[in-house]
């Protein structure tokens, strides 16, 4: 949507130009992460504020749903990925699931770093390993099977669901944003040895 799209008077190109100088001079910038002010709410949409934007974003409901951000009134700020300032519409392009995302990774980056445990739950089973949900931001690791248990279990159906503390032995931007993930380990220390016991190819390149 563009402000006076079908008028051309003069006041309205000069409310657009300075639009346009607003935005130029703004701190937004695509690829951002923002937060947007609930401004009208209906059974498929939210529509959004930001300053020094031309229009007001859109999000589908189903989608806030999805990330389970509680109760949502007019007000409430959600943050969102710009995506595109002015697309072919001129409309303003933004996603909350990927800003979520994004978020999710730096804080679980950020427990890497700093050597802290995290709270996870194993989802479901997959090809060497399990898939584990971090119960603070909703972002999903896997684990290997190796990593599971300090013993040996054949049937991990009991594990499913419950919620238990990991540790982060691995971070790989590279492919996608990979975070793998271990119950044995407790330290940085550990985390080392673990690689190198269930095989990482950069782990043996580092020992050669």
């Amino acid at each position: 949507m563009e402000i006076y799209k079908d008028t051309k008077s003069e006041a309205s190109k000069e409310f657009e130009k300075l639009l346009n100088s607003q935005i130029s001079k703004s701190k937004i910038e695509e690829g951002k992460i923002i937060d947007g002010k609930v401004t009208k709410i209906t059974d498929k949409y939210v529509w959004l504020f930001i300053e020094n934007l031309k229009s007001e974003p859109i999000l589908d409901v189903s989608e806030i749903k999805s990330l389970k951000l509680g109760d949502i009134k007019i007000g409430t700020k959600i943050p969102v990925l710009l995506e595109k300032i002015e697309d072919r519409n001129g409309d303003v392009i933004v996603s909350a699931h990927k800003a979520h995302k994004i978020k999710g990774w730096y804080q679980l980056e950020k427990a890497f770093e700093e050597n802290k445990p995290i709270d996870g739950k194993i989802t479901s089973k997959c090809k060497g390993g399990v898939i584990v949900e971090h119960v603070d931001t909703g972002s999903l690791m896997f684990c290997p099977g190796s990593q599971i248990s300090d013993k040996p279990i054949k049937n991990i159906d009991h594990l499913i669901g419950v919620e238990q503390k990991f540790a982060i032995i691995k971070v790989d931007k590279i492919r996608g944003l990979d975070i793998t993930i271990s119950i044995k380990a407790k330290n940085k220390e550990q985390s080392f040895e673990l690689l190198k016991e269930i095989n990482f190819p950069f782990i043996e390149k580092r020992s050669n």
